[in-house]
């Protein structure tokens, strides 16, 4: 039985992020009629949080005197995740997110300020942050813009609920509601799902993780990663990967902006304690944002408290931090306004995630944490200081600080989280593969929904990563798509 459908597209991308946009962009250029569903209200998704994207052997690191070279890249994905990435699927991202950097800058307009790295004292990470004027928000902005002059059809706040196929599996179109409400069918031979993944979704990421933690973990990316197309895929056929329950988590401060300088404080590499009051881990992880994160979920509480006297206070003011957030708080920056601002959080009753002590007891009272316990965590954590040796955690020296003049000040850090990665299972072509590794006709995921990058983390000692591959698997999905229709296959 034919289906009657409201419109017809060549394709109908599910998502208006930055994979999303990259192909719709790319499917207009190849001569394809094409149509995007975005549930918010405005494109963009996490991809507008972001502040760059990787690439390796660019013309824009070249000229900065940076070699990274695509071996390496493939090398540290591969190495990374134990080989549980894809190998054929790294390469092809590794092949071409260099010719992303050209496509943006020479096609959409996007200018790149600086190619950098998330943390200076990261072991083995490379050089691949791309960060372009105006960050990904701008590229969005660009990529949508070109979209919608090249005539694709932006359907905002507009929701896919399922994809249609026909008796033998092949895609033939997408069921969605409008922003009136109102059922839609649009017919596509093909269909592509960039929905971003499922972090805004707590039952899905209890039931794909083992943290358990899903309504507790504080979402900062987009709000309407809640899985949806990850749904739809497996509903269509297509098969989860082994990757699905990769998280970027980190730790946070609930209810501060990510240019807090208190929350920003609470991240540095000085003397966390658990719950409990007691010392956990060598505080270093904390340069490499996704470990602590990993660490942070598996604590009591999913949270610790870093806790930094005055000396500490003004070590941040005066030298830098030992790592920043991004471009929101760069690396080595003074940070001014903590004094200031850590004080108001201290004082402030309706907060209970900084708390202030004149001694280590008082501190410890308003932790709710046994004074003894901490009182010996801190002493015996300021003899190691003193000694300038960590024989517990094996901290390196330069960042073992001791906690010794008051008053003192805890912040209470949990557990954030950005994307999820790696859902569906595909192959190098973006196609989506079912139960016996078949592609199912005329499905295609990328971006966060798509596994295959990441093994049981997020990759980063490549910074960019999840922008980078959704930015390139977007228009070379497009390209598959042109040319399987110009060949008769879809």
């Amino acid at each position: 039985m034919s289906t009657t459908f409201d419109a017809s597209y060549d394709v109908v991308v599910i998502g208006g992020g930055g994979s999303g946009l990259s192909c719709a962009v790319q499917a207009a250029k190849d001569g394809l009629t094409c149509a995007v569903l975005e549930k918010e209200a405005q494109t963009g998704g996490s991809s507008s949080f972001a502040e760059g994207h990787a690439a390796f052997e660019s013309d824009e690191q070249i000229k900065r005197g940076i070699n990274v070279t695509k071996t390496q890249a493939f090398d540290t994905y591969l190495d990374y995740s134990h080989w549980r990435a894809d190998p054929a699927l790294v390469s092809r991202f590794v092949e071409n997110a260099a010719t992303t950097i050209v496509k943006l800058r020479e096609e959409e307009g996007v200018v790149y300020e600086d190619v950098t790295v998330t943390a200076l004292d990261q072991p083995g990470e490379l050089t691949t942050w791309h960060l372009p004027e105006g960050e990904v928000a701008h590229v969005i902005e660009l990529l949508e813009a070109d979209a919608r002059r090249r005539g694709v059809d932006v359907f905002l706040s507009t929701a896919a609920t399922k994809i249609l196929q026909d008796a033998d599996g092949k895609v033939t179109g997408v069921v969605a509601t409008d922003a009136d409400g109102q059922e839609v069918r649009l017919g596509a031979k093909a269909v592509v799902v960039g929905t971003g993944g499922y972090a805004g979704n707590p039952e899905m990421l209890d039931h794909y993780t083992r943290y358990g933690i899903g309504s507790r973990l504080i979402n900062v990316g987009g709000p309407g990663n809640t899985g949806d197309g990850v749904r739809m895929m497996l509903e269509a056929g297509a098969v989860e990967h082994r990757s699905i329950g990769t998280l970027l988590l980190f730790p946070l401060m609930r209810d501060k902006t990510i240019t807090s300088h208190t929350n920003c404080t609470g991240m540095q590499p000085y003397f966390w304690v658990d719950a409990t009051g007691r010392r956990f881990v060598d505080e270093v992880v904390g340069l490499n944002f996704g470990h602590a994160g990993d660490v942070v979920a598996g604590l009591p509480g999913s949270m610790y408290w870093c806790i930094i006297d005055q000396a500490q206070i003004r070590h941040l003011v005066e030298d830098g931090n030992e790592i920043g957030l991004g471009i929101y708080v760069r690396n080595n920056e003074k940070m001014v306004n903590l004094p200031t601002e850590i004080e108001a959080d201290a004082a402030d009753e309706a907060r209970t995630n900084v708390v202030k002590g004149a001694t280590i007891e008082e501190l410890a009272a308003k932790m709710g944490v046994p004074p003894a316990v901490l009182r010996a965590e801190v002493d015996a954590y300021n003899a190691l200081c003193h000694a300038g040796v960590d024989s517990r955690f094996h901290k390196p020296a330069k960042f073992l600080f001791p906690v010794e003049e008051g008053p003192f000040f805890a912040i209470k850090m949990e557990t954030g989280i950005m994307i999820t990665m790696g859902a569906i299972k595909i192959d190098e072509h973006l196609r989506c593969l079912d139960k016996t590794g078949n592609p199912v006709p005329g499905l295609y995921s990328v971006g966060c929904d798509a596994g295959g990058l990441f093994g049981e983390s997020y990759t980063l000692p490549v910074p960019g990563s999840a922008n980078g591959f959704a930015l390139t698997s977007g228009w070379l999905a497009a390209d598959e798509i042109a040319e399987a229709i110009g060949a008769g296959a879809l």
